[in-house]
């Protein structure tokens, strides 16, 4: 009678030849590339904040903010892992089935991939396909022009109308197809400034997010006992206070920006995704392989970062993954309030704007409430999604 293997030791046993490298080296060479685009990101931080004069850009042409550079990061983390699966086909062929069964999971992944596009590269589209453009327009972009489709009666919001006046109505038009807010702003392009401000916030948080958790989780399950205890207890300390709270008195006290919401949010929300990592790695730690590892006389950091840590990524990938739509809520929420920059064109500050102007600028509300309201279900479907499809043990039950 043949012997029922665990899943994650089959896992284990097919990375290990992977990791050999890793075993004699300080770090592996996908650990070293993550360092060096960190060092070149800081370098270019420090270059700008101290050597660039003020009001100019770097020699490079782009100035760029801390939040951008902190997502720059972030998005080297994304990379480094998912390089694995570069390695592995058979395990992207696995992926990829059991995702496949799960159409809205499918179409979440593809609306966040075209979220990311504008996140990322929307600016620059826009301007390149000349979207919104304020070229022509003698006085600037046009305070609460309505939707094209669409018009609104004539009032002292209305300081002039673009397009051509039909009596005592101002009709919308095509250069700005989604029309403005009461300050005159673009919709289009709000809609692509809260895109960038959602992802921002999100992954940056989730970049710092992990390794709490993961450090955590880990040395807690691992060594059991008084520090088991120790840990757990802070957990729960921690948890009395909401970041939400840190968030709202740090950024009335000190400054308003995105900086100090993902960093509040990455030192004082990863309780909950440390619990579940404690969890999972619990089962793992008295596995065959980190018994043989301990019987190898493998020193315990070191089983933990080559033999733990791996075997609970799943669990991490899914935990992060659900969370990511209630920082999004929690950003669009703070904004909606005014606790934040205004110059972070959030989602939640153009639907104030809105609101402040409600029924009148339907628009306003309704075109930044939508990708809001999208981007958070998808967010939800996907993370959902991801626990059965990284869940090592579902072709078991199959």
């Amino acid at each position: 009678m043949s012997e029922t293997r665990d899943p994650s030791e089959d896992r284990f046993a097919v990375e290990a030849g992977d990791r050999g490298l890793a075993d004699r080296a300080p770090i592996s060479p996908r650990t070293a590339a993550l360092f060096a685009v960190w060092a070149v990101l800081a370098a270019a931080a420090l270059w700008e904040a101290f050597v660039t004069p003020t009001g100019l850009v770097p020699f490079w042409g782009v100035s760029t903010g801390i939040i951008e550079y902190l997502y720059y990061a972030s998005l080297a983390v994304v990379g480094w892992a998912l390089a694995p699966l570069a390695r592995r086909p058979d395990l992207r062929r696995r992926y990829w089935r059991r995702l496949r069964r799960k159409p809205a999971a499918l179409a979440s992944a593809a609306y966040l991939l075209v979220l990311w596009y504008a996140a990322t590269f929307g600016v620059w589209t826009l301007s390149a396909l000349g979207i919104e453009s304020t070229e022509g327009i003698p006085y600037g972009v046009p305070a609460a022009q309505p939707p094209a489709w669409t018009g609104i009666e004539m009032s002292p919001t209305i300081p002039y109308c673009l397009a051509s006046r039909d009596g005592d109505m101002c009709p919308g038009t095509w250069h700005f197809p989604l029309g403005t807010t009461v300050d005159g702003h673009g919709m289009i392009h709000l809609i692509v400034e809260g895109a960038r401000v959602a992802v921002q916030v999100s992954l940056v948080t989730a970049a710092l997010v992990v390794p709490a958790a993961v450090l955590v989780g880990t040395v807690a399950a691992y060594y059991g006992g008084r520090v088991d205890a120790l840990l757990m207890r802070y957990v729960d300390l921690q948890r009395v206070v909401p970041a939400v709270f840190v968030v709202l008195l740090v950024q009335e006290s000190f400054s308003r920006s995105l900086v100090t919401i993902v960093v509040v949010f990455g030192l004082f929300d990863w309780d909950g995704t440390a619990r579940l990592v404690r969890s999972a790695a619990a089962s793992r730690v008295d596995t065959g392989y980190v018994r043989a590892a301990r019987d190898a006389g493998v020193s315990d950091p070191q089983i933990v970062r080559r033999h733990v840590i791996p075997n609970v990524s799943d669990t991490v990938v899914a935990a992060v993954a659900n969370r990511m739509p209630t920082l999004v809520l929690v950003e669009a929420g703070i904004a909606y309030l005014g606790f934040t920059n205004p110059l972070a064109q959030s989602w939640g500050s153009t639907i104030a704007i809105g609101f402040s102007r409600f029924p009148e600028l339907w628009w306003t509300v309704l075109f930044a409430a939508i990708p809001l309201v999208c981007t958070v279900a998808a967010m939800s479907v996907l993370g959902d999604a991801l626990r059965d499809v990284l869940d090592p043990t579902a072709e078991v039950r199959r």
